[in-house]
């Protein structure tokens, strides 16, 4: 919940800043391709827990059992590499898709073990693959010169491979956000523009590797070159 929140109060003073008035802000060509490639960092999140018992040996009908350890699994931090390609249906509003991999591991965390301390476990790396699509509004202000910020929302499709490559998991993942574009050239509303895109998002993702069943919450990082043509 934290996640949403700080994504909340990031588009919420967005909005703001859109409503005081702004001067002219740099702006994409309507109608015009829009090219994006980098790299985007995703935070881990769980993935479940169990606890291994055995029959307790009390006396009694129904002794308490014991427990051996207990066992966390998470998915871990993870770089991605990302390429998008979008299209300006004005000078605010974009459509884009884009494909994203990345290898985070399954990680174990051990604890309430009688024999050993408690300790992490380097589980196995995955082979994750997003394909998604998004509505991207750069807001009616901007941030000095050059740079104009911007809401993002959208969702897609998750891959995950297991490392021996012996099963698949899949599911969805859904996210909004905000972040700033920064014209290192053009926004003038002529010629081609070549320029840096940092955004933040909270994202849900459902289905794709889970002891559980749940849903998880997670932030993620981009930074992009993008070329608009």
């Amino acid at each position: 919940m934290t996640v949403l929140r700080c994504a909340g109060a990031m588009v919420l003073v967005c909005l703001c800043a859109a409503g005081a008035g702004a001067q002219e802000a740099p702006a994409l060509r309507p109608h015009r391709v829009v090219l994006d490639g980098g790299v985007h960092w995703s935070g881990g999140y769980p993935i479940g827990d169990a606890t291994a018992q055995l029959r307790g040996n009390a006396a009694g009908n129904a002794p308490p059992p014991f427990t051996l350890f207990a066992a966390r699994s998470d998915v871990t931090r993870a770089t991605s590499v990302d390429v998008r390609v979008g299209f300006a249906l004005t000078s605010r509003w974009l459509i884009e898709a884009g494909a994203s991999f990345g290898m985070p591991r399954v990680g174990v965390a051990i604890s309430a073990d009688r024999e050993a301390a408690a300790q992490a476990l380097e589980g196995e790396q995955l082979k994750q693959y997003v394909v998604d699509a998004a509505v991207l509004w750069h807001l009616p202000v901007r941030v000095g010169a050059r740079a104009r910020p911007f809401v993002i929302g959208g969702g897609g499709y998750l891959r995950q491979l297991h490392e021996e490559r012996t099963l698949l998991e899949t599911g969805q993942v859904f996210y909004g956000g905000g972040g700033v574009r920064y014209w290192l050239r053009g926004g003038s509303g002529a010629g081609r523009a070549v320029g840096l895109r940092g955004d933040v998002r909270a994202t849900v993702r459902r289905g794709g590797i889970d002891f559980e069943d749940k849903r998880r919450v997670y932030p993620t990082f981009a930074v992009h070159l993008f070329v608009a043509l």
